[in-house]
């Protein structure tokens, strides 16, 4: 019997390729995810320490000057944990996006994992009946020869 020659293989390689793209995709997704947050960790820490940091300089002597800059300072740090809230938004869409492109590239790689099963279980098959064949053959010409006299 002939071996055995899936004759999707090209097609097999370019969705294992396009699998293993998307799931490297989705792993800097994830990446980048977790760098936001560190990022929006780090912003909202930094705002806090200001904001604790103020609300101590006002216990003792007032100072104008020194009040007006931290209060533009906490602004900033306001607007820089904003910003980073937003870039772990836009980070989570994305990683979500990814995440679907590389379940969709799983699933069309699982479709032609399944035809060649199915093909080599058929080959499989073909082969254990065609071997068969030959026993049986064989077996039925034993048994049409004379026996030997001894």
């Amino acid at each position: 019997m002939k071996r055995f020659r899936f004759r999707l293989e090209s097609v097999r390689t370019i969705r294992d390729l396009a699998e293993r793209r998307a799931r490297e995709r989705f792993g800097l997704a994830q990446q980048k995810v977790a760098e936001a947050e560190e990022a929006l960790r780090l912003a909202a820490f930094r705002r806090s320490e200001l904001a604790d940091a103020l609300a101590g300089a006002r216990t003792g002597c007032f100072r104008p000057g020194e009040q007006i800059g931290g209060m533009a300072a906490l602004r900033l740090a306001e607007q820089a944990e904003t910003q980073a809230r937003r870039l772990l938004l836009e980070a989570g869409a994305a990683r979500d996006r990814s995440r679907e492109e590389w379940l969709v590239a799983r699933r069309q790689l699982k479709i032609i994992e399944r035809l060649e099963e199915r093909a080599r279980l058929v080959h499989r098959e073909a082969s254990e009946k065609a071997e068969q064949n030959i026993l049986d053959e064989l077996a039925c010409l034993a048994a049409a020869r004379p026996a030997p006299l001894a």
